[in-house]
């Protein structure tokens, strides 16, 4: 107990002495309630039930040592602690206080500050007799429900004798077998050579019995634990049994609540990877398997919008589609809070599977589209075990979350991660910004019309003290996933800056590009750094243009259009990076305030061959509506 909940009553007929003690016990937090005699003691024990209580010895009406025993008779009063006030010369009024049930006494006149210590000692110790009686409570409980009894073997005549409680204990209508043969003909089938043969070795080798053994008659089953030894003549063998049915239910229960994730109902991670395994063993070696690890990208937000019971909801929904489109023979689990993983024979069509998964989820009535990115690994070209696929698979997801509206990525060769290797190398990165190893590098972009150079591109490297320069794909998933791409995107967009105006100062004018990250964009206070930037290194908004990706500005459109508008209003250009890679509606695109739409390049790569690319090209051109800078 804690002083903030425990109430205390002072049983005292000296007003004096309940003032010092009330205002002393108060400012320690305790709650407090006082009687002025016996009798009213009682009655305030009866209806406050405190965890403690101080009561004097010499009072009128009824004395402290009634007060004991009457508080002892009630249920509830067994156990609660009574604190007896006495002078510290009444060796006598102790005596009987302890006779009559007390716990313990103080003496007179009360020292507040050792008054304080005393209670707190006290009700330490009636929580943990608390505790020590629900444990011996629980252990009384448990032999009672042991469901234990009796049997006896005598070795010349294959007698059995059971106790008078076995039948009941094990749910028998009808007497138990009386003879060894009986006893075996009602074994499981598969257990009765076993149990014979264990029996026969004991008796006749004088040896001690422990066996589990299966009892089926019809419908009726029963798991009996049997122990026993011979007695000292050696005709007899005599033992104990426990009716472990209920037991053995509850471990597999268990068992399988250990294994299986609790919420959706679908096997976790070790299971999962055990099973795969298990398959990949069975199979010849060269039938492939695609390992798919799909994560449900900013599910707080619907736990933050909605609650976690509209987000708990989300989850039992995915995994029931993973369920229910799953082909015969494929194996799911729930890795992680929002990330599952899939198992399925590569003859399986995963695009079909994944579109099921790629439907609104109604919340409050309302339809809700939640992104989800995948990863997927393939046995056997990409690994030869179940953890490794699984781990490949992992990599290969982070990748796709940070593209660009990409479903689902497959592992690369010559792409393992090591992950020793990871963990040095995102702590190097922490430590990048600040020995100065980042630098910038700007591409050029060219008006095709004119030949000119327009604009440039602000690109992030990395220079390794020991590798050497590190590609951004091996740096910015880090970046992102630890969330230090805000500190460092505050670093590119002030390198960035800086470099506009040294070129202005030259006489070069050139739009500088900067690319957001997911994360940066989602800050409030984005758009304002940024001109703080701009103005402090004393170049106009319009010189830079703000860069996103399609995934970026369709996951909450109408969120994005709102910070675009204000974006455009303080000056600065709008570009959308890798259009038409993910699902972005013609509308959006109409009412998105942008000044440069970057098409991905997949379009334009065979522009000359297909009628169809050119169309799409045509139609992107038409509908733009890029305003003059």
């Amino acid at each position: 107990m804690t002083a903030a909940i425990s109430n205390i009553l002072i049983v005292d007929d000296d007003p004096t002495i309940r003032l010092v003690i009330r205002v002393g016990l108060s400012r320690q937090g305790y709650g407090v309630i006082e009687a002025d005699n016996g009798k009213r003691g009682v009655e305030a024990f009866v209806r406050h039930r405190p965890d403690l209580i101080l009561l004097d010895v010499t009072m009128p009406e009824m004395n402290g040592f009634d007060v004991v025993r009457a508080i002892r008779a009630h249920n509830e009063g067994t156990w609660v602690p009574i604190l007896m006030l006495t002078s510290a010369e009444d060796v006598q009024s102790i005596d009987e206080a302890f006779d009559a049930g007390a716990t313990d006494f103080m003496t007179k006149p009360i020292n507040p500050t050792l008054l304080s210590r005393r209670v707190r000692y006290v009700l330490g110790g009636a929580e943990r007799e608390a505790v020590l009686r629900q444990a011996r409570a629980e252990q009384e409980s448990a032999c009672r429900l042991a469901r234990l009894g009796f049997w006896q073997l005598h070795r010349q005549s294959g007698a059995m004798r059971w106790s008078e409680d076995a039948p009941a204990v094990l749910g028998w209508r009808e007497p138990l077998p009386d003879r060894v043969d009986h006893f075996i003909a009602l074994v499981d089938a598969g257990q009765q050579t076993e149990v014979k043969n264990q029996l026969e070795l004991s008796m006749n080798h004088h040896e001690g019995l422990d066996l589990e053994v299966r009892l089926v008659d019809g419908a009726r089953h029963r798991i009996l634990r049997m122990q026993g030894k011979p007695s000292a003549d050696q005709d007899t063998m005599v033992g104990a049994f426990q009716d472990v049915t209920g037991l053995r239910a509850l471990e597999n229960q268990v068992l399988y609540l250990v294994e299986h994730d609790e919420l959706t109902n679908l096997p976790k991670e070790r299971l999962f990877l055990r099973l795969l395994q298990e398959q990949l063993d069975m199979g010849s070696g060269e039938d492939p398997w695609m390992v798919m690890v799909l994560d449900i990208d900013r599910l707080h937000r619907i736990n933050d919008a909605f609650g976690h019971a509209a987000g708990d909801n989300v989850l039992r929904v995915f995994a029931q589609r993973l369920r229910q489109h799953a082909a015969p023979g494929t194996l799911l689990c729930r890795l992680e809070a929002d990330t599952f993983g899939v198992a399925m024979a590569m003859e399986d069509s995963h695009e079909a599977y994944l579109s099921h998964l790629d439907k609104a989820h109604f919340i409050n009535g309302k339809a809700v589209f939640v992104e989800f990115s995948a990863g997927a690994g393939i046995y056997p070209r990409d690994g030869s075990n179940a953890e490794d696929l699984l781990l490949l698979a992992r990599q290969a997801q982070r990748k796709a979350r940070l593209g660009s509206g990409t479903k689902l990525v497959f592992h690369q060769q010559g792409q393992v991660e090591n992950k020793a290797m990871g963990i040095l190398l995102e702590t190097d990165l922490r430590l990048a910004q600040d020995k100065d190893e980042f630098f910038m590098v700007f591409q050029p972009q060219q008006e095709l019309s004119s030949g000119r150079i327009v604009g440039v591109e602000a690109l992030i490297r990395w220079q390794h003290s020991q590798r050497g320069v590190i590609s951004p794909v091996e740096f910015i998933p880090l970046l992102e996933e630890t969330g230090r791409i805000r500190h460092v995107g505050d670093w590119i967009i002030e390198q960035a800056c800086r470099q506009a105006a040294a070129w202005r100062r030259q006489g070069v004018n050139l739009r500088m590009g900067i690319n957001l990250s997911a994360r940066q964009f989602e800050q409030e206070d984005l758009a304002d750094r940024i001109l703080a930037c701009t103005e402090r290194h004393g170049i106009p908004a319009r010189c830079l243009e703000l860069e996103i990706t399609e995934n970026i500005a369709m996951h909450s459109p109408e969120d994005t259009i709102v910070t675009l508008k204000r974006l455009r209003e303080m000056g600065f250009n709008i570009a959308i990076d890798d259009f038409g890679t993910g699902y972005s509606s013609f509308g959006y695109l109409l009412k998105f305030p942008l000044n440069t739409l970057k098409i991905d390049k997949s379009f334009i790569e065979n522009i000359t061959e297909y009628r169809n690319s050119r169309a799409i090209i045509r139609s992107l051109t038409a509908l733009s509506p890029i305003p003059s800078t």
